[in-house]
């Protein structure tokens, strides 16, 4: 896709790459802040980014329903983590595709002008999240919305309708990605690099 250099732990506000139409009907790759920030919400100092956005209530949430409707974009990923959450603690696990391959999560975005003349516009989006599928359930009520592949160039088409988006953002089948134990390290935000989603050691070093 790119020559761009692998991400293993990407934090709220961090940037993204994400693919969205052009004007001229394209498709362009281009960096978005993780964390909404609608422009109605400009003068906002506090709360968390606005990270995710619940499928079932796009058209109607005043903040994503103008970007539900005109800014929707890919965001490609080779998985997520989650936590799950036991008599042990809190595990995080690494869910992928089977394949390792490349999937894209259904998202939307917006641009806010900056108050300064010679800044850039932000532009940041949030993660689509819908019901979990059998194999999230145990760990989370919610998960990311994993467009299947002939659903990445529908959920980016200006001439569906309402209905017809909201169709597309089920949850992923069962078998479209698998489960794995990894280590604590992906606890630390600092952290990066391709050991944080190696296989849990039993003997885990501890963190501090």
């Amino acid at each position: 896709m790119t020559n761009e250099e692998p991400r293993y732990n990407i934090a709220p506000t961090d940037p993204v790459l994400a693919v969205r139409r052009t004007d001229s009907g394209g498709r362009e790759l281009g960096r978005l802040r993780w964390g909404l920030v609608p422009g109605r919400w400009a003068e906002r100092r506090s709360g968390p980014p606005l990270i995710n956005a619940r499928a079932e209530s796009l058209p109607q949430q005043p903040a994503f329903a103008e970007s539900f409707r005109e800014r929707r974009c890919l965001i490609p990923a080779d998985g997520f983590y989650e936590w799950r959450n036991d008599e042990s603690g809190k595990t995080p696990m690494w869910f992928s595709r089977p394949d390792g391959d490349l999937f894209a999560f259904a998202g939307i975005w917006t641009e806010l002008a900056s108050r300064e003349k010679k800044s850039e516009p932000l532009h940041s989006c949030a993660i689509v999240t819908c019901d979990p599928n059998a194999l999230i359930r145990p760990i989370h009520d919610r998960m990311p919305v994993v467009l299947q592949p002939d659903a990445e160039a529908l959920w980016l088409d200006p001439e569906l309708d309402e209905e017809e988006l909201l169709a597309l953002l089920s949850p992923a089948p069962e078998d479209a990605l698998v489960p794995l134990e990894v280590g604590d390290f992906v606890n630390d935000v600092r952290d990066d690099g391709p050991h944080l989603i190696e296989r849990r050691e039993e003997a885990q070093p501890q963190l501090f």
